[in-house]
Order: C-alpha cells, then structure tokens, then sequence
C-alpha cells in the first residue's frame, strides 16, 4: 500500500452507481421534510412507512460517505502534514462555501420578512448565537440544543467532524489485520441497534443530540465495508441475503434494520472505476446525484414557500399532494442552480487559489533559466 507522505492524496474516479444512488436517497429525506407539513401519508397510509421514516436517507450518507471514502483513499491515505491539509482543503472547499451562502441568504431572507412586518415563527431560532456556531460547523457538536437557521446543516456539522477524523480513522483502519476486519461493521451494526433501542419514539432520527454517535457508527462501518469490499472478504451472497433488510425494516418500521439494508445496497451497486477510464457521459440522475449537497442546504427556502401557502389555504389531500410534487420539483431546480452557479465555481476557485503560489516560483526559474 502506497503513502503520499511528501505528495497529495486525491481520491478516485468517482463511481457513477454511487452518485445516482445520492439522489434517491436526498429524494428520500426531501419527500419526509415535505410530508411533515403537508401529511400526505395521512391520506395514504400505505406510503407511511416510507415518507415517515425518510429521515434515514441521512444515514445512507453518511454510510456512503465512509465507503467512498475508503474507495477514495485506502489505497492513497493523506499521510504526512501536507497530505493531511490537502485532504482538509479540498473537503472544506466542498461543502463551505454553499453552506455559508445559504445561511448568508437565509439572514438576509429572515432580516426582509421581519423589517416587513411579517410574523417569524419561533424567532429565537435565528439567534446570532446559533448562526456562528451553524457558521462555523459546530451545531452538531452537542453545543445547541435548538434547531436554528438552516436546521438541516447538523448533517454538514457531524460530517466535518468526520473529515477532521477521518485521517487517524483511516490510519486504524489500514493497520486492522485482515482477520479482525469484520468487527469493523459488526461492532457497527451493534452500536446502530442500540442506539435505536434507546427511544424507540425517536429511532434512528437524532440530529443535535447523538447525531455525532449516529454519524461515526455510519461512518465507520461504511469504511470497514469499503475495504472488506475491496480486499474480496464480503461474499456478495451475504449482501443479496441482507439487502432484503431494506423492505422488511420499513414494513417493520424498525430503523436499524432499515440501515443494514442500506449499508448492503451500496456495495452492490458499486461499480469500479478504472483511474484511466474516461468519465462516464452524464445523465439526468448523475447530474442531480451530483447537486444532492446542494438540493439539501436549499430545502430550508423551499419549506419557507411552502408554509406561507400553507397559512393562506387548506387544499385538501388532493391539493397537499400536489404540493408535495411541486416542492420535491423546486428543491431539484433549487439544488441544481446551487450546484451548478455556487457549488462547483466556488469549489475551483478556491482549488485554483491554493494552487497559484506553486507556480510562481516554477515561472521564475523559467524566466531565470532563459525558457520563458
């Protein structure tokens, strides 16, 4: 296995299987946030099970996050300083930018509506308190225990907690023997199923609190199965037989059940990637599994939108029902534009921005030498 102790760590061609999956499950998590004003699965108790227990799309990120992760990097750790900084940069300069914007927007958006006299719902969620510690990542870090601002960033707060982890994570990882591997995910699923046990009112749907606990018990068993995976050590028999978790957990409406099946679905569904394939040609789920960050941070605006329609009219099941269409088409459109306008352009800024003091001084030995 191969360090980058003196160079930069970069990931893997990213697996195409892996990014349609993150639009199914964003859609997932947006259609529970939908459903939780407008109540559809009231009127149709058959899709209950499934919107009410939507929030669990969060945990097929972040499981999916510790499996690419390990694809990514298991085999090119970031060791060393710079290796380290580079991976830190490059995740920072992912998912903050979007992040700062929105909650920028959302101030802004709540400054407007109460200089215009508009009632705020629960003004003491917009606290300048709760705003920097959502600034700075830290929401989720069992410093608040209000859902404030832009609520859906506890998500983003326990991931960076992860990338801040990640690299001693992946360090125990790689030195495991091959033999004690497998305690890895077992000893995740034990602590998932227990977590779940503690209320079963609550389930698996902890976000401030314990949402740091729910989080790394995803996150690591997603690493473990990532290089049980990779080092041919998971029979993709065992994984056919645990996938059938994901329908019987939500008939059940057991979480960890649930999350077993989730946690069997992204290794089957990966597809390696040669490093020298040429990128797949994108399609409209790619692209939207690609702009799921984005579709995320956005839904606060959506959910705005919709509750002054909401106070305006009663429109029946019928009319909730297609308010539920129409948000979950708007919260596509609104991630799309983050992820297209804000997302990816702030992203190379700030890549191309690190990497221009690197190519002064090869320019001036260039002009030294005679070769400009």
């Amino acid at each position: 296995m191969q360090g980058t102790s003196q160079g930069v760590a970069h990931g893997a061609p990213r697996d195409a299987a892996l990014t349609r999956l993150r639009f199914f499950l964003i859609g997932w998590v947006i259609l529970y946030h939908l459903d939780l004003p407008l109540r559809v699965s009231a009127g149709v108790p058959a899709l209950g099970p499934v919107f009410r227990h939507g929030y669990l799309g969060v945990d097929g990120f972040f499981l999916l996050s510790g499996f690419a992760l390990w694809l990514g990097y298991g085999a090119r750790p970031p060791w060393g300083r710079a290796g380290i900084a580079d991976f830190l940069r490059r995740r920072f300069a992912k998912i903050w930018p979007l992040h700062a914007l929105a909650l920028v927007a959302l101030a802004l958006l709540v400054g407007l509506a109460a200089a215009a006299g508009a009632t705020i719902r629960d003004p003491e969620r917009f606290g300048l308190d709760d705003f920097f510690l959502q600034l700075f990542l830290l929401n989720a870090w069992e410093t608040t225990t209000r859902h404030a601002w832009n609520y859906p960033s506890w998500a983003l707060s326990v991931e960076w907690a992860g990338y801040l982890a990640f690299p001693l994570v992946l360090a125990a990882l790689i030195r495991l023997p091959r033999l004690l591997l497998p305690a890895v995910p077992l000893l995740g699923f034990a602590g998932i199923f227990l977590l779940d046990m503690r209320d079963p009112a609550v389930g698996m749907n902890y976000t401030l609190h314990l949402g740091l606990l729910r989080f790394f018990l995803e996150f690591a068993t997603g690493l473990g199965i990532g290089r049980l995976i990779t080092e041919g050590l998971l029979p993709r028999g065992l994984l056919w037989a645990a996938l059938l978790a994901l329908p019987i957990g939500l008939w059940l409406e057991w979480d960890a059940v649930t999350v077993l099946g989730l946690a069997a679905l992204i290794p089957l569904l990966r597809r390696p990637v040669p490093a020298t394939a040429a990128p797949s040609r994108p399609d409209l789920l790619l692209r939207l599994g690609e702009a799921s960050f984005g579709v995320y941070l956005c839904w606060v605006f959506i959910e705005a939108g919709l509750v002054l329609v909401l106070r305006r009219i009663d429109p029946g099941l019928a009319g909730r029902a297609g308010l539920m269409v129409a948000g979950f088409l708007a919260s596509l459109v609104a991630g799309w534009l983050a992820w297209r306008f804000v997302e990816v352009p702030a992203n190379r800024w700030l890549l191309r921005r690190r990497a221009r003091p690197a190519a002064v001084p090869a320019e001036g030995a260039r002009v030294a030498s005679g070769k400009a």
